[in-house]
């Protein structure tokens, strides 16, 4: 399944399940938030451009194309093996095993994250930069551009693929994007909601409070997904409006925030925004299983409301704040 910037919740979903996952959030918001500036303080750390004597170009090249083909292993939900159906194998056991190949199993690939971070997010050419002639690349802020989303590219996948790659790989591969950013002025790479927009305050509320949840506050989270759950069941039943007809769901409220997100050409904010949820959550102390059973759905839902509360449908809004106000005893601003 591909990733798409539209339904950045999904990867939301696989990335709070993986171990680089907060470092994988943060190279798309670099991507989102980058321009020919920050292109520039990329491809200067890229292996064809890199002052230092000690890179290789073309081993730099083999050892990227190596990652991608160790990270290709990975599992994903459609390549699950059926469990043991064998007589030692309990129902219990079998149970077990296909909910512990569901948690770890991710919705996309390495390679569907790469596509986004280079065609969506950053919105470059597919194919890696191997120094040889491109009449497509006849200037240099075109070819700026391809060098970065190459570092880009290798921080994304070495960040998504941490279980499947060797350490000294994964550094090899981050290693040019965090020296750009740690050598880039503070605020060139700013991973910060941007206080201007309308959303921006609410947004930064949502944040903070994620980060700064303890322990109990996250029991608060699983309960109140677990009274949205009963909430769901009672409301999609047909009686449950009075009229035979059945009420409106999560998932389709969802649907709607993020149509609202790009018809009103909020994709990208969106995208980002989601992508500091995914940061907020993992800081918050929230683990694979709260990713895996609906507390980062709830999350993600917020977020996604707050971004464009103002172009929402009443009932749509309220079911996609109601985690936050079960939480926290208040309404989202703007919602």
């Amino acid at each position: 399944m591909p990733y798409t910037l539209t339904s950045a919740a999904t990867l939301g979903y696989d990335l709070v399940r993986l171990p680089g996952g907060r470092q994988a959030a943060g190279v798309v918001v670099s991507a989102l938030r980058s321009g020919p500036a920050e292109w520039a303080l990329l491809a200067a750390h890229h292996p064809l451009r890199t002052s230092d004597p000690s890179c290789d170009p073309l081993l730099a090249a083999q050892e990227s194309a190596r990652a991608r083909e160790i990270a290709s292993e990975g599992p994903r939900l459609q390549h699950l093996p059926p469990t043991d159906g064998g007589e030692r194998s309990s129902e219990r056991e079998r149970l077990a095993a296909l909910a512990e190949q569901l948690r770890c199993s991710m919705v996309g690939s390495a390679a569907a994250f790469e596509r986004l971070v280079r065609t969506e997010a950053l919105g470059c050419l597919d194919s890696p930069v191997d120094g040889s002639s491109d009449s497509t690349v006849d200037d240099d802020g075109a070819l700026d551009r391809a060098l970065a989303a190459d570092v880009l590219a290798d921080a994304a996948l070495a960040a998504y693929a941490a279980r499947e790659l060797p350490r000294a790989l994964r550094r090899r591969l981050s290693e040019p994007y965090e020296r750009a950013v740690a050598g880039a002025v503070p605020g060139t790479f700013d991973l910060a909601p941007d206080p201007s927009t309308p959303w921006g305050p609410a947004l930064s509320e949502v944040l903070s409070g994620l980060r700064g949840t303890d322990a109990e506050g996250r029991l608060r989270w699983r309960a109140a997904v677990d009274a949205s759950r009963l909430a769901a069941q009672a409301r999609l039943a047909p009686a449950s409006t009075g009229d035979g007809v059945p009420g409106r769901s999560w998932s389709e409220a969802m649907h709607d925030a993020c149509w609202a997100a790009h018809a009103s050409g909020r994709t990208e904010a969106a995208a980002a925004a989601q992508m500091l949820a995914v940061q907020a959550f993992l800081d918050g102390g929230f683990g694979v299983d709260d990713g895996a059973t609906g507390v980062w759905n709830a999350v993600a839902g917020c977020v996604q409301g707050v971004l464009v509360a103002d172009l929402l449908g009443g009932g749509s809004l309220e079911l996609l704040a109601q985690p936050w106000a079960a939480v926290t005893g208040r309404t989202l601003a703007g919602c």
